[in-house]
């Protein structure tokens, strides 16, 4: 019997997602950051630290934006299931990035994912912090205006329209990127917002709290890669990239996030061609990331960019041959959603998957570069 066929819909994700899930640190903590904070002309620090509502005494400017306007913020919009998983302050300390994880409403744990983001310019006339969501319109416009411009981060925000998809497309094949038999939790799908409008409707992030071997979803040719980043290094992404030449445009397999010198050395050699099942490396929580994860998605040749730092483009519609919801019966396959996702999107939703992607070919070849489509 055949799961039931499911049609994907065309509105786009809510701006955000509610919820009412209230968390406390001890002020002690995310004190001693500020501290930390204060002393040093660095752009980026670490918080990995949550949120507390009442500011220490002698609040100043940074206080004021931590303790004060972003609680106040996420309560106004819901989100106070969300916790502050970094800052990244400007050299003089007018401007912030603020990175956000979600909690899990079944389990209260952070969701292990890329982050949502929130961009806080400070006003010297008023004396406050303007916030803008990355899902605001005029998020793109102040991002590029920003001190945090030339990030890694601000490339997946930019709208190239020059460049379209071909769409009406599902691909199919693909299985879950890790061992059959073990489960992973999926931490976002449709309702991604870390990226520009659109852009990450398709992809995936995965994760069960560890450094988990990452397998190829479906086989392909190494068409870039990166693991020289330092694990957890929020500034710099380890990548690998997979072109499939099977599909009509050719599609890219991008996997972000993982461990610095995971990659197996035979598969650092562009067009090397990798099995569906074979090992690629392990998920770590390098580049924009709240935890150890895998970003996974696929984008078709014409979106893709130059890959300078990692690849990007615009994801696409992909089944999964192990995932039986969501169920697209021409590929056979079906879509990873949560149930939070799937009560606005449609279809149905699920936390937790379990990978039937067993290696069963040769070993990393060398195939004969064909030429391009």
């Amino acid at each position: 019997m055949h799961p039931k066929t499911y049609t994907p819909a065309t509105e786009p994700a809510p701006k955000r997602r509610k919820g009412g899930y209230y968390l406390l640190i001890p002020t002690m903590l995310l004190a001693l950051i500020l501290g930390v904070l204060i002393a040093t002309n660095d752009t980026q620090i670490l918080a990995k630290a949550l949120l507390n509502p009442t500011p220490p005494p002698g609040s100043g400017k940074l206080e004021s934006l931590l303790y004060e306007q972003l609680p106040a913020k996420l309560a106004a919009d819901g989100d106070e299931d969300w916790v502050l998983d970094e800052v990244q302050f400007s050299e003089n300390k007018d401007q912030a990035m603020l990175w956000l994880a979600e909690k899990n409403p079944e389990t209260g744990e952070n969701m292990a994912s890329e982050p949502h983001v929130i961009l806080a310019l400070y006003n010297s006339e008023t004396e406050t912090w303007e916030l803008h969501l990355a899902s605001d319109d005029d998020f793109y416009p102040l991002l590029l205006n920003s001190a945090f411009s030339e990030t890694e981060m601000a490339m997946r925000y930019e709208e190239d329209n020059s460049k379209l998809v071909m769409k009406g497309i599902v691909y199919g094949g693909y299985k879950l990127p890790w061992r059959a038999g073990q489960i992973k939790s999926l931490t976002w799908s449709v309702g991604h917002n870390s990226c520009a409008p659109g852009y990450c409707t398709y992809a995936f992030d995965f994760a069960d709290g560890t450094m988990f071997e990452l397998l190829a979803a479906k086989g392909g040719y190494v068409y870039h890669w990166k693991d020289s980043c330092a694990n957890y290094n929020s500034a710099c992404t380890n990548s690998i990239t997979l072109e499939d030449r099977t599909t009509t445009p050719w599609t890219y397999q991008i996997y972000l996030h993982i461990a610095k010198n995971s990659i197996p050395p035979a598969l650092k050699v562009k067009g090397a061609y990798v099995w569906q099942g074979m090992k690629i490396a392990n998920v770590d929580d390098t580049g924009y990331s709240t935890g150890h994860h895998v970003h996974f998605m696929v984008v078709q040749k014409n979106t893709l960019n130059a890959c300078n730092t990692y690849c990007w483009g615009k994801s696409v519609d992909i089944t999964f041959k192990d995932v039986t919801i969501n169920w697209d019966a021409a590929t056979q396959g079906g879509r990873p959603r949560l149930p939070g996702e799937a009560s606005w999107y449609g279809g149905t939703g699920l936390y937790k998957y379990t990978s039937g992607n067993a290696f069963k070919n040769g070993p990393y070849i060398r195939l004969l570069p064909m030429s391009n489509k």
